[in-house]
């Protein structure tokens, strides 16, 4: 009879435990959702900028260095562009590692935290 409430117990504990690790989950999601809206904004910022540097460069009409600058202010947004696409990517990959397993929510959390300058505590 004293194994009967270990075993309730046990099961409890597991329960609580699937319960907490599915609240994490979703809460890590959540911010990896937030953080990739965030930067899905800063490239359309960084696109909208690119448009009116195209203007200023192209109404100076001075076709020496027109083309020059153009090529320079073109690449300098597409490394941007592609920086920012890359933590897109890098936060898809974390939110997927968590949909496969759930195993990747402490370390999706972690390294959203870490890349926002987030202080941990242990």
């Amino acid at each position: 009879m004293a194994q009967q409430p270990n075993a309730f117990l046990d099961k409890f504990k597991q329960a609580s435990q699937r319960f907490s690790s599915a609240v994490m989950d979703t809460g890590a999601k959540t911010m990896l959702k937030t953080d990739m809206v965030f930067l899905e904004r800063d490239i359309k910022a960084r696109k909208h900028q690119f448009g009116i540097q195209m203007y200023d460069i192209l109404s100076m009409n001075n076709a020496s260095t027109s083309t020059a600058e153009i090529q320079k202010a073109f690449e300098e947004c597409q490394r941007d562009i592609a920086s920012l696409e890359a933590k897109v990517s890098s936060k898809q990959r974390e939110m997927e590692a968590i949909d496969h397993g759930g195993a990747g929510a402490a370390t999706s959390v972690n390294s959203t935290d870490a890349e926002f300058g987030a202080v941990q505590s242990p």
